[in-house]
């Protein structure tokens, strides 16, 4: 059966061609500039039904070693180069949800690669032994591939595992008030009138208990600050914007800091919750802070171009993370999104949902 696959899916395997042609990967800077630091590739490794190592040659080849340590196959970088560019293109020009792309899979029939993403049980979506000119290290690395080729992705899942609850506050709503708000479709202007009648809302709960723990894991303070940004980001100027959104809460400060720059107190936290989300925690799983791609991220550019962000370089992740991420809002019809409801004691709450996706 012929390999069928979506952009993203294909991007991973245009990210091994293309490493494997240049022997090398750029770090890139918060706005995805490539930088002049590079870290040359000694290996990469991919294990399908089989474990096959990729390894460049002094002479300009990739040799394909197979899990006994046997030669399987020997080719040149210059055709990893190659297939790269015929892949990038094919990629590029197809409008389908799925599609398949037959001279790349007979070329990866080649080099032993019969699958578009490799079974992995972590967020890693390629390993990589790489040679850390500064540190002279080579460790092995996985790195999580995100691609600007598709839509963007997500770095941190929606579901009911990521509601947040919150009182309303501010007077005695009536059902028919209560009626009126719910009825209006769009989540700002549904909060824009709340907030024009008097109310306001105050952090109850965060409603998973694995989920409550693993904020509280990465700070104490998390739940009421992911719970103040989602505010922040219902308000009816809102822009989605994670930046706008911890910006905001800043500017309210309600935890007190007193430092001199309250702006990075804030963003601090943020940066935390990003990386961890994109190295390793999920909401419904108990983390304990171990990264899963504890290389970092490989990004590929709409121009084909991939940048890395090594985990050696944290602040370089971090504000990675920072700039190029943003909230999305949950439907009505998910998740309890948006909805006033009222429980038994006649108190109103709203649920929102924490949902991150890339902004490209």
């Amino acid at each position: 059966m012929a390999l069928s696959g979506n952009k993203g899916e294909w991007s991973e395997i245009y990210t091994l061609f293309r490493l494997l042609g240049e022997g090398k990967v750029h770090a890139g800077d918060a706005n995805l500039n490539k930088l002049d630091l590079y870290y040359p590739i000694l290996n990469i490794i991919r294990e399908e039904s089989k474990r096959y190592e990729y390894k460049p040659d002094t002479e300009q080849n990739i040799v394909v070693i197979d899990e006994d340590g046997n030669e399987y196959v020997r080719i040149s970088m210059d055709k990893f180069m190659e297939e790269s560019k015929s892949l990038l293109e094919a990629i590029k020009n197809n409008g389908k949800r799925a599609f398949e792309i037959p001279g790349t899979e007979t070329f990866m029939g080649k080099i032993g690669c019969t699958k578009l993403k490799a079974p992995s049980k972590d967020k890693a979506d390629i390993h990589i032994v790489i040679h850390d000119l500064r540190t002279n290290m080579t460790p092995e690395l996985g790195f999580s591939i995100k691609s600007q080729l598709g839509s963007a992705s997500t770095l941190l899942n929606a579901g009911e595992t990521t509601n947040i609850t919150y009182c309303i506050t501010g007077g005695n709503m009536s059902d028919a008030e209560l009626d009126e708000i719910n009825s209006i479709t769009d989540h700002l202007p549904r909060m824009a009138a709340l907030i024009e009648k008097g109310y306001k809302l105050e952090f109850s709960d965060i409603d998973h208990p694995t989920f409550k723990n693993n904020l509280l894991f990465l700070d104490t303070c998390m739940p009421e600050f992911i719970a103040a940004c989602l505010i922040c980001d219902s308000m009816p100027n809102a822009t989605s914007s994670i930046r706008d959104a911890v910006e905001m809460v800043a500017r309210q400060n309600p935890f007190g800091f007193t430092g001199s720059d309250i702006i990075a107190f804030y963003e601090h936290k943020m940066k935390v919750l990003l990386l961890d989300s994109a190295l390793g925690m999920t909401p419904a799983k108990e983390w304990k802070g171990r990264y899963d791609a504890n290389g970092g991220y490989l990004v590929v550019k709409k121009d084909g171009d991939i940048v890395c962000y090594h985990f050696y370089n944290r602040n370089d992740v971090e504000d990675y993370l920072y700039n190029n991420t943003r909230f999305e809002r949950a439907s009505r019809s998910r998740y309890h999104f948006g909805s006033l409801y009222r429980d038994e004691k006649g108190k109103v709450y709203m649920k929102l949902n924490l949902q991150i996706r890339f902004t490209k």
